[in-house]
């Protein structure tokens, strides 16, 4: 792994005491020597010490690190300090579990984006570089439906544009989709 590879690439840490994510971000510049990578400041809502495990989503390949992060703050970034690693194959399909609450607050109808005026509630499954599974109410969505999820972490909210691409595991009550990630954007809590 070098600097061209990650640079600018998305990072997910998670806390490995209590499997929170305590960061979702970009990452600002790779340090060979230290095997450590940077990212801003306040990705981090706290400043301390953390046993991590942290996913980097490189162009071709996913890398999943154990690692440290210590909290010391230079010129504005957080040194994440990469441990042991494990290249993942086949990044498009290697999903990680991450159970988040979120909701639909938009759904794309006759090719425009309508809000709702009441969010839909939904649970995440499980999430990788370029799709998320969902647990929602049978009949919730079809093949080929799109909409926007918010979900919300410590450090802030996250809205992913979607597409439905499958549905498994149906019962009388619930079903899982399996979505596309079309596009995502990350808006930081202030403070």
């Amino acid at each position: 792994m070098n600097e061209s590879d990650v640079k600018n690439r998305r990072i997910l840490i998670k806390n490995t005491e209590d499997g929170r994510v305590i960061a979702d971000t970009k990452i600002l510049r790779f340090d060979s020597l230290a095997n450590s990578v940077h990212i801003a400041a306040d990705s981090l809502r706290e400043r301390k010490y953390y046993s991590i495990l942290a996913y980097i989503f490189a162009e071709d390949s996913l890398y999943q690190f154990y690692g440290t992060i210590r909290g010391v703050l230079v010129d504005n970034e957080i040194e994440v300090f990469l441990g042991k690693s494990k290249e993942k194959e086949d990044r498009a399909r290697t999903r990680y579990p991450v159970a988040l609450e979120g909701s639909i607050i938009c759904v794309y109808a006759g090719g425009k984006k309508v809000r709702l005026g009441r969010p839909m509630p939904m649970q995440t499954i499980n999430m990788s570089a370029s799709g998320v599974l969902l647990h929602a109410d049978c009949g919730s969505f079809h093949i080929g439906d799109s909409f926007t999820l918010k979900l919300t972490v410590e450090e802030g909210d996250i809205e992913l544009d979607c597409e439905i691409v499958r549905i498994q595991n149906s019962t009388m009550l619930t079903e899982e989709y399996g979505c596309r990630i079309l596009e995502i954007w990350i808006e930081r809590k202030n403070g």
